[in-house]
């Protein structure tokens, strides 16, 4: 039976500190992204329930239209009514693109 020399013990050593190292910073990316994706929760409420006053706004202000008696309906707020529309979209797309850029931030700052 022959015994290991010295050298590899600490060669084993290095390899085993250099592995715990790694599950270490794994362990911690793991945590911080955990962190991030919690952190998101109440925004998402919060637009939740913007975006159910809006669609209540919305629909109150469809249901003021009067029909003419031609059968058209006054549509004097017809600009209004799109912006009213479009600010979910243009919100969610500025959402987007702000997550995306702070993502590679920190995929950057991890490298």
């Amino acid at each position: 039976m022959s015994f290991p020399q010295p050298q590899n013990f600490t060669a084993r050593a290095t390899v085993v500190n250099r592995t715990h190292r790694v599950v270490r910073e794994q362990a911690e990316n793991m945590r911080e992204q955990r962190e991030r994706s919690r952190s998101l929760w109440v925004p998402l409420a919060i637009c939740s329930l913007l975006m159910m006053v809006l669609c209540y706004s919305v629909w109150f202000m469809l249901d003021g239209y009067d029909v003419t008696p031609s059968g058209i309906p006054d549509a004097s707020d017809q600009i209004m009514l799109l912006l009213i529309w479009s600010i979910p979209v243009i919100g969610a797309a500025l959402g987007l693109v702000w997550y995306k850029r702070e993502r590679e931030r920190a995929n950057e700052g991890a490298r």
